[in-house]
């Protein structure tokens, strides 16, 4: 079974969100959650570390821009 994305989510499948404070982890955003004690939360695979993910609450991130490569540059 699949749950559709919460209508109440500020962020959307795939959109680049970071950490807030002074950890630091950037990256996509690949899932949601929620619990008892978080009423919403994101999974975040790493920019810069691909396959590596964190969950966090959505009031501990905040959208984010990631570098653009160097390919996209010229």
């Amino acid at each position: 079974m699949v749950d559709r994305w919460p209508a109440d989510a500020a962020f959307q499948m795939g959109d680049y969100a970071a950490k807030k404070g002074r950890a630091s982890w950037r990256g996509k955003i690949v899932g949601w959650y929620r619990t008892d004690l978080t009423s919403l939360g994101y999974a975040i695979e790493s920019h810069f570390e691909p396959g590596s993910v964190q969950i966090y609450p959505e009031t501990a991130i905040e959208a984010w821009v990631p570098p653009k490569a160097e390919s996209e540059l010229e």
